[in-house]
């Protein structure tokens, strides 16, 4: 099965098994604000047809749905698309790439799209704090591969960074992350 058809299998199933109102019914029984209390677990609007040609799949994602939020990862509306120049530690350009912010990782993330080939990053301005390389936290070829392995997958661990980077397996107690486990998008030790 391609992304794309994985992508939309995957939202498909969300919503038939009522995910968003599952999600929401732990979040309320909650003994108390759990550290990711930042942030909506789960949201899936109603898909609609974008106004423009997108690269990159993201025209079928708006198809499905034309906002979502998958744990910490948050797609924006079409009209919140915007350009956004990713800099290095440096204030330079870290390529010569035309990139549009389609969504946010977390409050200080960014979700970008190369607004040519339709490659997806995510962006860590703050990257040299960590002792990383590169701010580009993470790369997929298009929308429906990011949304398929990242967003509703197992790779959701890495939107903090290289998963061998991070200080603790915040994962193992992320809402979003154990019920991606608890319904088999994700295996158990993936």
């Amino acid at each position: 099965m391609n992304h794309r058809d994985a992508m939309a299998r995957k939202i498909g199933l969300l919503r038939s098994t009522g995910a968003v109102e599952e999600l929401e019914r732990r979040w309320e029984d909650a003994d108390e604000d759990p550290p990711y209390a930042t942030y909506v677990v789960v949201e899936i609007a109603e898909g609609a047809e974008p106004e423009r040609e997108w690269p990159g799949g993201l025209g079928d994602f708006y198809r499905l749905t034309a906002a979502a939020s998958f744990g910490g990862v948050d797609v924006r509306p079409e009209d919140q698309i915007a350009a956004q120049r990713p800099v290095d530690s440096a204030g330079e350009p870290i390529d010569d790439r035309q990139w549009v912010r389609i969504g946010d990782i977390g409050y200080e993330d960014a979700l970008l799209m190369d607004a040519e080939s339709g490659e997806v990053m995510v962006y860590v301005g703050s990257y040299f704090k960590y002792g990383w390389d590169s701010p580009a936290a993470l790369t997929c070829a298009d929308v429906p591969e990011f949304i398929d392995t990242v967003a509703i997958g197992p790779r959701h661990k890495e939107i903090r960074g290289p998963v061998d980077r991070q200080r603790e397996p915040w994962w193992e107690t992320d809402p979003w992350y154990l019920y991606l486990v608890e319904a088999g998008f994700v295996e158990e030790g993936q």
